[in-house]
């Protein structure tokens, strides 16, 4: 057996919460959570919890950068975060299981094959570049998406088997390195598209892109967290001097592809860390270097 320092946490907090429906992503988390590191301990590897503690912030980017730094302080050979996904208001059936990573690799594969032995529907990993999670740790890492909390057969199953045996077969997974039986991929084509709603909890970045030009009258468009014509319709134009939640929002968008802002971060006022940050992304994406952040900054940025 191979020992391994393992940072792991439960996804959100108490104020920056998580989805809910059938259950709570918050509540179940932090049972998988609480599995998982008790069975990785037994099982002779080093584990710290890098959970942010009761109420520690309601700033998304707080929240998430609470584990990634104390992994990366820590010195940690893999980290884990712990989740429950959401696509729909409800859904009668299955979805399954998932793991994300900012690139593929053996363990997460492992995680997943493990979770569809158990009788979930294997997704397989997901390869998302643009979660916080996944681009600001130092080592590998991998996102779990247990199931989903308003699937019904998922919630069903997740019940049935209990936070704690689930926890197990993860924990094995990681560290002995065993592949499940069950090493069949869902086929691409069985796979549904999840509608990410403003609670998703990996990235509802463009869902609440969409909820806010809403809001301030830009635009009246679907809130389904996947960017097309009418959410890059809907965007106004911003620039030097713009104050507001979109701004923030851009802002937020551009500390995720690792431009920085400066001291203040996203703090809805376009000032000069801002214009630079945009200037320096229009100019690595092939465009006019004006420092506005109009449809094309936008298309990029919404990567569409």
């Amino acid at each position: 057996m191979e020992i391994k320092k393992i940072a792991v946490r439960g996804g959100h907090t108490e104020l920056c919460t998580g989805a809910s429906a059938l259950i709570d992503e918050l509540t179940e988390d932090r049972k998988v959570t609480a599995a998982v590191i008790k069975y990785l301990r037994e099982l002779g590897n080093e584990v710290l919890d890098v959970t942010p503690p009761v109420n520690y912030t309601s700033d998304e980017y707080e929240d998430l950068a609470y584990g990634v730094n104390k992994a990366n302080e820590w010195g940690a050979d893999l980290f884990v975060s712990f989740h429950f996904n959401k696509a729909y208001d409800s859904y009668n059936g299955a979805l399954g299981s998932e793991v994300c990573v900012y690139s593929t690799h053996e363990i997460a594969q492992r995680v997943v094959n493990a979770l569809g032995y158990l009788g979930f529907k294997n997704r397989g990993q997901k390869v998302r570049t643009n979660l916080y999670e996944l681009k600001h740790t130092n080592m590998k890492a991998m996102i779990v998406e247990t199931c989903f909390i308003e699937a019904t057969e998922d919630v069903e199953l997740y019940k049935k088997l209990g936070p704690d045996s689930i926890g197990k077969a993860i924990a094995e997974a990681i560290a002995n390195g065993k592949s499940a039986e069950n090493t069949t991929t869902v086929k691409n084509e069985e796979i549904i598209k999840p509608v990410q709603t403003p609670t998703s909890n990996t990235d509802d970045w463009v869902a609440r892109l969409q909820a806010e030009c809403n809001k301030q009258g830009f635009s009246n468009q679907k809130v389904d967290n996947y960017p097309g014509p009418n959410t890059l319709a809907g965007c106004p134009t911003l620039k030097k001097g713009t104050k507001g939640k979109i701004t923030k929002l851009a802002q937020e968008k551009l500390i995720s592809l690792g431009y920085d802002l400066g001291i203040y971060g996203a703090d809805e006022v376009f000032g000069t860390a801002t214009y630079n940050a945009v200037v320096k992304f229009q100019k690595d994406n092939g465009l006019t270097t004006d420092g506005i952040i109009g449809q094309n900054t936008w298309r990029k940025l919404l990567n569409l």
